[in-house]
């Protein structure tokens, strides 16, 4: 479904009617004043289901808004699968990642906390016995999806920052103390939520992008993996093992791994299943994939109000194709070393020309792949695929390694070319990063709409059922059932024709290591990662440091420079200042 904020607006007065009667210069104080509130506010089931519009605007903007930084802040910017091209970004010097960052983290501490105030608002008007549903049904679906978004902003916002207020009421006068609850209080609040959601949200929509039963079981099942992990009570994994198992297993709806080609574009050869996934008109289960739980909505054919997603614009073109290389006079690539191990770039006096004319340093190829803002890591791009065997998620259909100019020559051949003339120079700080490297198909396309490289159409993955896969799977493995686990690794494996595991190399890391494979650029990593770490074990230091990038040739000293502390983010300090009636806690090291 598409949305848009214009009809939202429409429910807001623009003015307040005051009556004046008969000859009293003073009668329109006997009047009583209008208010918006629930009550008025939300009167019929269609006014409180626009505004669920709204929670899905919030999702638009937060996934859509922003070609550069903003949205990947959650799908794990600078962490171990991708880093910002940007040297002096917060995630690619920690030592800028502070309380008044530019914004990366107000974004989405504001953003989820309109959420969470919008579904306040809903599930209040939900309660309104002055409503007047069709059904106990309908009441109790809207209510389900409003509870659902609920835990989903309480999630992201304990995902980023770690301990967060619970807030489950919708405030009539401005709120000035607020105090921050320990995250596993707060996980509760979400599996109180999601277990109602999970028992009235209907299985099936014909509206794409609404919530649907399964994913709030999927949600669930993670929120109980969160509880277990830092409480230690097993007794949550056997939780998420059943509310995973309802989506797998049918109780929620017929979802099941795609395993044929299908969609838009099945025919074409040289390609496969993963493929199809990614390709426009693909990605909704009206669309007939029963992988898919639940995707963001965008419309090339219409602004979706407030996102900044518009039509013309080249913002989805560059979301869409964040991983995108770009073709400019610099490369790089582990796999393109000399004798000696040393990375080369060219770099002559006019840079490579393009069979269109374009200069490489006019930052596009004819492509119109632009500057690359994002780069996979060389965690993602090479060591996660050793021993892939015929793994098709790293096929050249998804990962195009043999990248060729927009002339369609092989890069290698220029490179062996300029090699041979002896005009190879040592590659120079900061070139490293912005470079010829494979082509992560799933965010890029070879059709545009119109023929035009800067328009595309495509929705955004948020759950896909590998994921409720893999979920189930780390919870069998913290409940001490390895082969279960096994069973559901070798599933996803099974589809992507990957060689199967035993249960000798079931652990975190592995299961770490195939959510990269399957979910990369989909999954929001930083939540995976922040919920399993603590102080005592900061498992997204851990990784960074190990597979983060390391921006060659730079001092080894400062980067990756991540430090204990920082496998949570800074408080904004604005939500500190403005909280003036209670000490609003800022994360321990800021």
């Amino acid at each position: 479904m598409k949305f848009s904020l214009n009809s939202i607006r429409k429910m807001v007065p623009v003015c307040l009617f005051l009556a004046v009667t008969g000859c009293r210069n003073d009668a329109f104080l006997d009047e009583p004043v209008f208010q918006l509130t629930t009550q008025t506010a939300y009167k019929t089931p269609a006014q409180i289901d626009l505004a669920i519009n709204y929670l899905h605007n919030r999702m638009q903007y937060l996934n859509i808004s922003s070609y550069q930084y903003h949205n990947y802040m959650m799908t794990g910017l600078g962490l171990d699968e991708f880093f910002s091209t940007n040297t002096e970004f917060t995630t690619s010097n920690w030592k800028l990642m502070t309380p008044s960052e530019p914004g990366y983290n107000a974004y989405w501490a504001t953003g989820m906390s309109q959420i969470i105030t919008y579904a306040n608002t809903i599930i209040e008007a939900c309660n309104n016995p002055a409503v007047k549903f069709v059904s106990e049904q309908q009441q109790k679906e809207l209510m389900g999806e409003a509870l659902f978004f609920r835990a989903w902003g309480h999630r992201c916002l304990v995902g980023m920052f770690g301990d967060w207020p619970v807030i489950t009421r919708v405030e009539k006068t401005p709120k000035l103390d607020y105090t921050r609850a320990p995250r596993v209080e707060v996980w509760k609040q979400c599996r109180e939520d999601l277990v109602i959601a999970a028992a009235t949200l209907p299985k099936t929509t014909t509206r794409p992008g609404r919530i649907v039963r399964a994913a709030a079981d999927h949600l669930l099942a993670e929120i109980c993996i969160s509880l277990g992990d830092h409480t230690k009570d097993k007794r949550y994994y056997a939780e998420a093992i059943n509310a995973a198992t309802n989506v797998i297993g049918g109780a929620d709806g017929d979802y099941q791994l795609m395993k044929n080609r299908f969609g838009k574009r099945a025919g074409e050869a040289g390609k496969d299943v993963y493929w199809d996934l990614f390709r426009a008109g693909n990605f909704n289960y009206q669309d007939g994939n029963k992988e898919s739980i639940w995707t963001v909505q965008y419309d090339y054919n219409n602004a979706i109000g407030g996102t900044g997603g518009m039509p013309g614009s080249a913002t989805t073109n560059k979301l869409l194709l964040e991983f995108a290389f770009q073709s400019t006079s610099y490369f790089v690539d582990r796999q393109l070393k000399d004798a000696n191990g040393k990375s080369y770039y060219f770099f002559g006096d006019g840079a490579v020309k393009f069979p269109n004319g374009k200069s490489s340093q006019a930052g596009s190829d004819e492509r119109g792949v632009g500057t690359a803002q994002n780069r996979p890591t060389n965690y993602f791009l090479y060591t996660v695929w050793e021993g892939a065997g015929n793994d098709i998620r790293n096929s050249e259909a998804n990962i195009e390694r043999n990248i060729k100019q927009a002339g369609g020559r092989p890069w290698r051949e220029v490179f062996d070319e300029i090699k041979s003339k002896g005009d190879w120079n040592k590659i120079i700080p900061n070139d490293t990063i912005r470079s010829i490297y494979p082509r992560i198909w799933k965010f890029s396309t070879d059709k545009h709409i119109n023929g035009n490289p800067e328009f595309y159409d495509a929705d955004i993955y948020v759950m896909r059922l590998p994921e409720t896969y893999l979920l189930r799977a780390e919870a069998y493995m913290k409940n001490d059932q390895l082969s279960q686990a096994k069973d559901d690794i070798n599933e996803v494996r099974t589809r992507a024709n990957a060689p199967l595991i035993t249960t000798a190399s079931v652990n975190m890391d592995y299961i770490l290591d195939e959510r990269a494979r399957e979910l990369f650029g989909e999954e929001y990593r930083l939540v995976t990662l922040s919920r399993l770490s603590s102080k005592e074990n900061p498992v997204l230091v851990q990784r960074v440091l190990k597979y983060g990038w390391d921006f060659p040739d730079l001092p080894k000293e400062t980067r990756p420079n991540i430090q204990p502390h920082q496998w949570v983010y800074p408080i904004p300090q604005a939500i500190i200042n403005s909280n003036t009636d209670a000490v609003f806690r800022q994360n321990e090291g800021y």
